[in-house]
């Protein structure tokens, strides 16, 4: 806000001095410093238009001053940017942020390919495992389905292995490679299980 004022108790060698404000106010320390344009010759008297800062310490003063009558020079107009200047950062602001698009896009899909290939092996693997599984099981299926609801095929080879003449039996008509009728009458561990059946 502009102020005015008459200007007051101005010491020349120091180039200090007051402004008395026209309407009513305390007065406004002034230094040479606070002028705009220091004019050539200052005296007790002179109308000021002013400006108010408040320095460090908190005390009001007067800023941006100049002695009423005194001209100054028109401001120079700042050049505008010529069009193919504004056109040109335009294109370049646009291709930057083009290319920041594109290599999150492309650290992206590195992530997804990454997490898919760790999904593929896992897939892989747990295919081999199950292949792996079968070669080694000698019973294919490796289970079959109980009789009556008691027995099931689990690989056992020999009579040691079986707990009753049933199983035995079961063993016999259901399961492959069982090395329990060793004369081939079929009836299964004569000796240890099923030695009652023999007529």
């Amino acid at each position: 806000m502009l102020h005015q004022g008459k200007l007051k108790d101005w010491n020349p060698t120091q180039g200090k001095g007051f402004i008395q404000r026209d309407k009513a106010g305390p007065d406004i320390r002034i230094s040479s410093s606070g002028f705009r344009k220091k004019p050539e010759k200052l005296q007790d008297g002179d109308s000021i238009f002013f400006q108010i800062e408040v320095d460090p310490q908190g005390k009001p003063k007067a800023v941006s001053a100049y002695k009423a009558g005194q001209h100054f020079a028109p401001a120079p107009e700042l050049k505008k940017p010529a069009l193919s200047s504004l056109l040109f950062q335009q294109l370049l602001s646009g291709a930057v942020c083009l290319s920041i698009v594109a290599w999150l896009g492309y650290q992206s899909w590195l992530l997804f390919s990454a997490n898919a290939l760790v999904a593929t092996e896992l897939v892989e693997s747990d295919h081999q495992q199950t292949n792996t599984n079968v070669l080694e099981n000698p019973v294919w299926p490796p289970v079959q389905a109980q009789q009556g609801g008691q027995f099931q095929c689990e690989g056992k080879q020999h009579c040691s292995e079986m707990s009753s003449c049933e199983e035995a039996e079961f063993y016999l008509e259901q399961c492959p490679n069982v090395l329990i009728d060793g004369d081939r009458d079929g009836i299964p561990c004569e000796r240890q299980l099923c030695s009652h059946r023999v007529f």
